[in-house]
């Protein structure tokens, strides 16, 4: 699955859909729910920007792990190449890099160039950002196969809606037409487990994986996968649920408040 969002240069879009198409991608998913950046002021603090920037902070932590300063400067330089084609070689460098993509997200995107998406593309096609049952609807409409609920991790809007909240009224309105995926929020199995049991098709994850690459690269992914299949599998076992597909509402107890 490749995953992309709708840009200003249509061209541009137009041929990253041609090129998964070439490469043999079997779905794109269309991300919806970042026509701007959030406020994320943890990021201006550290310097995670777009581009870019770093104070007296970076430069202390960079110091203190010269074994990764000395990688990043006698490595391969880190490109884009789906957009390198559009700079000028000699100014690409990842500050350049990251303002020519930051200035091509469309804040006007609509309904329309995501159908337009789908029909060029003509293939399995998920919408990720859907928070409520009118856009699942009318995900549904302009023909896509698979909702991803998702608030971008929380990251976007302050006071936002969770996921998992807003997963079941999704659900009402799918009503099967569309694969439906869960992210954000996924750190246990057992918490695959509930989200199965309100009616999600499947789970997304970002931040576990992460987690286990940066402290033990390849390995650590697996280690990482491999509790969360144990852990999944130990609390279907304790529920009583002998198949994947018996997990419904019944599973569900709503907390008391």
């Amino acid at each position: 699955m490749f995953q992309i969002y709708v840009l200003k240069d249509p061209t541009l879009n137009r041929e990253l859909i041609e090129r998964c198409q070439v490469a043999g991608y079997n779905a794109l998913c269309l991300t919806i729910d970042v026509p701007v950046f959030g406020n994320r002021e943890r990021d201006l603090r550290s310097g995670m920007t777009i581009p870019p920037t770093f104070g007296p902070r970076s430069l202390l932590d960079f110091s203190r792990h010269p074994a990764w300063v000395w990688n990043y400067f006698t490595t391969p330089k880190i490109g884009m190449e789906n957009v390198s084609d559009r700079l000028d070689k000699k100014m690409q460098n990842m500050t350049t890099i990251a303002k020519y993509v930051h200035s091509q997200f469309d804040p006007s995107i609509t309904w329309k160039e995501a159908e337009t998406m789908i029909k060029q593309w003509g293939g399995p096609f998920a919408i990720k950002g859907v928070l409520s049952p009118d856009d699942a609807r009318r995900a549904l409409q302009i023909g896509a196969t698979a909702i991803i609920v998702s608030n971008h991790g929380g990251r976007q809007l302050d006071g936002s809606i969770s996921s998992v909240e807003a997963l079941s009224a999704i659900v009402e309105v799918v009503k099967g037409q569309a694969e439906i995926i869960l992210d954000g929020g996924i750190r246990r199995g057992s918490q695959i487990v509930k989200a199965l049991a309100l009616g999600a098709d499947a789970c997304m994850l970002g931040r576990p994986y992460l987690y286990g690459l940066g402290a033990g690269g390849e390995k650590g992914v697996s280690k990482c996968l491999s509790i969360l299949r144990s852990e999944f599998e130990r609390s279907l076992a304790l529920s009583g649920c002998c198949q994947i597909q018996n997990l419904d509402r019944s599973f569900i107890r709503p907390r008391q408040t």
